[in-house]
């Protein structure tokens, strides 16, 4: 056991740094420290330390700098923040870096953290997808492995961990993925005795809901919650319609502290949600800017797969099918940027990011469909047909997460056309790219010894224990008692941490009526500034791409 940590925690430390921060991933590390270090939430001073403003950096009507980001997956990053801040500072009494909360240490930390959390969830999707295979364990086991191995690295997921772990995609899907585990039951089974108890409602409505407050467009994750409340015939109908409620109430919870925060920083919501929208769901599958399919073909065969389970009617098939295809619809919608609005850019294209990135949360919804076609092709005994066309649709994603790394530049915002994305499936295969990212992105040893050392291995002991008490758990009820909870008390944490922001930020914002004036003379003319040249940007797609690549000006 104790090699087995020394090797994880080895394998997790960055040993090369990331790729500068966009828009996004300013505002998360922004809300990381106003959240936990700063204790405000009025943004001004983290942007300035930044260096530099995210898309929409202003100061919005209600006086406070604007940050549209939920922050949800802030609560989730804050482990491998805090501990990375703690990095940060024993490599500032070595003579590295500065000890800064906002450098390139404190981000490594939550790099760290999000890569641990990779390998959990590929652990936890190879053991899900053999439980629920109905095949021979060690045929179970192996096409648990090779379903994980394709979710993680014939999909975008391995980026948002590796490259971008302050986005919240990573942390929408591992929440998904928690949604689905408790929601998938095999074939025909009906709950044991004493398992589907209010408590487990209440444990997966609060998941749920904390995934909504990651990522609004995961509200659809609803239904799972009240399917799966709804659907044990066996017991009686109103017994199902309380928990339908309860879990409904639970939910709406964590999506509500997301609300409070954005009606504190921009009033009135409902109109800076609306405006005129053009779906381009063709140029979201089939473009090399960022599609679907180009850039991950083997969700070709998880599509397909999700309308093989519908078509056989499996278990919430239809569910999970109409879930994902009002993501696709909803990632395949565009508009112009307004100059002071909320949400306002909603692109297909998903801006400086690694192909759909927009659809990375809802991935663990193919996993049932996907270990259903697995099983079916291991009974017909087609496995290796299977395993060999998996194989060579995963090819084009992993060439172009080696290319990611080598040029982030050049392929997560440069690809355009065919021929920059043809240079990038080739840019891995030529041996001096190599050499000239890794002397360009290469760490002093010490940063991810540290990093191994103070970020990953606490983490990496705590989820360690975490799992040796509740194995030890001996009522059957109890593991979804003590889920529910922590989930109710991570709702208290949540909405009595944001009320003393809010209040600290109001006094802060009267102690110096000047600071959001100042903060609006600075801020608010780059903003119009960036938003004037989003038309620019739209014209080149047109131009590019075809006249429907953006919506008219």
């Amino acid at each position: 056991m104790l090699g087995a940590i020394v090797v994880l925690c080895a394998l997790v430390a960055p040993w090369g740094n990331i790729p500068r921060d966009q828009a996004d991933t300013a505002g998360m590390l922004a809300h990381l420290h106003a959240f936990f270090v700063d204790a405000d939430l009025l943004y001004d001073d983290e942007y300035r330390a930044l260096g530099m403003s995210p898309l929409f950096g202003f100061v919005t009507d209600e006086g406070v700098v604007s940050n549209h980001w939920p922050a949800g997956a802030t609560w989730l990053q804050a482990p491998g923040y805090g501990l990375g801040c703690a990095a940060a500072t024993g490599l500032a009494g070595l003579g590295i870096g500065h000890g800064d909360s906002m450098g390139v240490i404190a981000v490594l930390g939550v790099r760290t953290w999000a890569v641990l959390v990779l390998v959990a969830m590929a652990w936890g999707t190879a053991r899900l997808c053999a439980a629920r295979s109905e095949r021979p364990e060690g045929v179970a086991r192996r096409m648990g492995w090779a379903i994980a191995a394709t979710f993680v690295f014939g999909t975008p997921l391995f980026y948002y961990a590796a490259e971008a772990p302050l986005r919240p995609h990573l942390w929408g899907s591992a929440l998904t993925l928690v949604v689905v585990a408790l929601w998938w039951r095999p074939p025909g089974r009906e709950p044991e005795p004493g398992e589907s108890t209010v408590w487990r409602t209440v444990a997966m409505a609060a998941v749920a809901g904390l995934a909504t407050y990651v990522r609004p467009q995961l509200a659809p994750l609803w239904l799972l919650v009240i399917h799966d409340a709804w659907t044990p015939a066996s017991e009686p109908r109103a017994g199902r319609a309380r928990r339908v409620l309860l879990g409904t109430a639970v939910f709406a919870v964590f999506p509500l502290a997301h609300l409070r925060m954005q009606r504190w920083m921009y009033g009135p919501q409902l109109d800076r949600y609306l405006g005129d929208v053009t779906h381009h769901l063709g140029s979201l599958l089939l473009s090399t800017h960022h599609g679907l399919l180009p850039w991950c073909p083997v969700l070709a065969l998880g599509l397909l797969a999700m309308a093989r389970s519908a078509a056989l009617r499996e278990r919430g098939a239809w569910i999970l099918l109409a879930i994902v295809l009002w993501q696709l619809w909803l990632d395949s919608g565009m508009r112009p940027i307004e100059p002071r609005a909320v949400l306002g850019t909603r692109t297909w294209a998903g801006g400086v990011s690694f192909g759909p990135r927009k659809l990375v949360d809802v991935l663990p919804l193919l996993l049932p469909a996907a270990t259903s076609l697995a099983s079916a092709a291991s009974a017909r005994g087609l496995p290796r047909g299977l395993a060999v066309v998996v194989g060579l649709a995963c090819m084009p994603t992993v060439l172009l997460h080696a290319s990611a790394w080598l040029d982030p530049d050049a392929t997560t915002g440069g690809i355009m056309g065919s021929i920059e994305y043809r240079a990038a499936l080739g840019r891995p295969l030529h041996a001096e790219a190599w050499s000239r990212a890794w002397s360009q992105r290469a760490l002093p040893v010490v940063v991810p010894l540290v990093l191994a050392l103070v970020v990953a291995l606490p983490l990496v002991l705590a989820a360690w224990l975490a799992r040796l008490v509740a194995r030890r758990g001996a009522q059957p009820r109890e593991p979804w008692r003590r889920a529910a909870v922590v989930a109710l008390g991570g709702m208290l944490v949540v909405h009595g941490w944001l009320a003393v922001l809010l209040v600290r930020s109001d006094l802060a914002r009267e102690a110096e009526p000047r600071r959001m004036i100042d903060a609006a003379a600075s801020m608010t003319p780059a903003h119009l500034a960036t938003v004037r040249r989003i038309q620019a940007h739209h014209q080149q797609l047109r131009e590019r791409l075809g006249p429907d690549a953006a919506p008219p000006q």
